[in-house]
């Protein structure tokens, strides 16, 4: 059955909370106190132009917009809340969708492309959006409510000015969204392979193996030529967009002011108008320039965002099942083996008794594990899966990295934390394991890859032990390569 794609729209819909809905508030009002503060300015200047002016202007002016201020940082705490619940979401949404798809633990290169966004790269991304979003908002807003008071307080021509900026560098951007997309989206993959690549730098470094490293080196080498190139191509495409829609700005802007001046020169009040808030209208065109620029950054995360939301369900290999070598598998039930042609008769076979112990026996590549993943992806939800080299999150592996150890403000190790952190052997985490299996887990079919590969004959007997528990109350499948005494 094919997995119904996640579109990005519906990825950005979880930053959809109350929390957007308070910064978008606040930051309409950050957006009416800074225009209140261009008209007390306005009013400030036809005051001293009727020689009017008082200290209260000025008093008024500081209070309007520090309450901008106050109003626009207060906003970045709901940015922040929206965005932990949108990550949030998204990993609770990956938990959800793919908690059944065993098929793809062992496809390392699904792992590769995907594990990226699980460990760092959807956080960014979902911050980088939300932080556009909230930047572009407070510049558009800020440009808008400014141009009204302008027009309206001096001339309706500066409104128009701004307006045609605008529109100029709509089209700019609209004519190149095609171009800058895919720049950004190979930005982002060569970003993710060169990541991957970091991730098998332990190995390949502390195993102190020259050919290893020399092949990891070499693997490196491409990967960071490759990021650096395709990185170059994005940013000067983003810095060419930029200087452009700052040159158009500027001069359409300042064309409309000297245009007011020229026509104005004989009333005092409006040049004075003009003067004091030139320094808002060379604000508001460099806000112009950064908004251009901003909607460059905009596509490129939503770009991003498309990669987000391809790695949300990954798609395993629809030949899984076809690399099993059934004819070299034999399922063994007691006193009875079988060989089984398929995973179908496999299930028949796990099915045929409630309780009781399967030992899946076969060569090396015959299909062990992958037959064990397949019958995980088919019994789902009934079924305990415990791979052979797993990361699972097991309650004693908890306690462990609880306990770690407290220092006073001289660097003194405390006398109540004095105590050493428990490290596990492979051995002792693959004993634990099983004994919180079977304590604190109950299903109907076991599923256990190797269950005894790192233990020595002592806690392989202890180990078989708590198998025959579990055997006793479920059914299990179990893939050993030592023969039980």
């Amino acid at each position: 059955m094919t997995r119904q794609p996640i579109t990005r729209l519906e990825f950005a819909s979880q930053l959809l909370c109350p929390s957007l809905y308070i910064m978008i508030i606040l930051m309409v009002g950050e957006a009416l106190l800074a225009a209140a503060t261009t008209y007390l300015i306005i009013k400030a200047g036809r005051d001293v132009a009727d020689d009017e002016f008082l200290v209260t202007d000025l008093l008024w002016i500081l209070a309007a917009q520090s309450a901008s201020y106050v109003s626009g940082a207060i906003s970045w705490v709901f940015a922040e809340r929206a965005g932990f619940r949108c990550y949030s979401r998204y990993m609770l949404r990956f938990a959800r969708d793919n908690r059944n798809e065993s098929k793809l633990l062992y496809d390392k290169a699904a792992r590769e492309q995907a594990e990226p966004f699980l460990t760092g790269t959807t956080f960014n991304n979902v911050f980088n959006l939300m932080y556009e979003i909230e930047a572009q908002l407070k510049l558009l807003l800020g440009l808008v409510f400014n141009v009204i008071v302008l027009g309206v307080e001096i001339d309706v021509r500066l409104s128009l000015a701004y307006g045609v900026v605008f529109a100029l560098l709509l089209m700019l951007q609209w004519s190149l969204r095609g171009r800058v997309a895919h720049l950004y989206l190979e930005n982002q993959r060569q970003n993710n392979r060169l990541v991957a690549q970091g991730y098998t730098a332990w190995d390949n470094v502390f195993a102190g193996n020259h050919y290893n490293l020399r092949l990891w080196i070499a693997g490196f080498k491409t990967r960071v030529r490759d990021c650096l190139r395709a990185q170059i191509n994005a940013i000067m495409a983003r810095e060419g967009l930029s200087a452009a829609g700052g040159i158009i700005g500027l001069t359409v802007v300042f064309t409309a002011l000297a245009y007011v001046a020229i026509h104005n020169a004989e009333d005092a009040a409006t040049l004075v108008a003009l003067a004091a808030t030139l320094p808002r209208q060379i604000e508001m065109t460099t806000n112009v320039h950064e908004l251009v620029s901003g909607w460059n950054d905009v596509i490129a995360v939503w770009t991003r965002v498309g990669d987000v939301v391809d790695n949300m369900r990954p798609i395993a290999d629809p030949r899984f099942n076809q690399r099993i070598k059934f004819d070299r598998l034999l399922l063994r039930s007691g006193d009875h083996a079988k060989v089984c042609h398929s995973v179908e008769e496999a299930m028949r076979l796990v099915y045929a008794e409630p309780t009781g112990r399967i030992t899946v026996r076969g060569g090396n590549g015959s299909g062990k594990s992958t037959l064990l993943a397949a019958l995980k992806a088919e019994i789902k939800n009934r079924a305990y899966y415990w791979p052979t080299t797993d990361r699972l999150a097991f309650e004693f592996v908890a306690a462990a990295q609880l306990d770690e150890p407290e220092f006073d403000e001289d660097g003194e190790l405390l006398q109540h934390a004095a105590v050493k952190r428990p490290g596990f052997s492979s051995g002792e985490r693959q004993l634990k394991s099983l004994q919180e299996i079977v304590a604190h887990t109950d299903a109907p079919i076991y599923l256990l890859d190797e269950w005894d590969a790192n233990l020595d004959q002592t806690n392989r007997a202890t180990a078989d032990a708590l198998v025959d528990a579990l055997a006793r109350r479920a059914r299990v499948v179990e893939i050993s390569h030592r023969d039980r005494a």
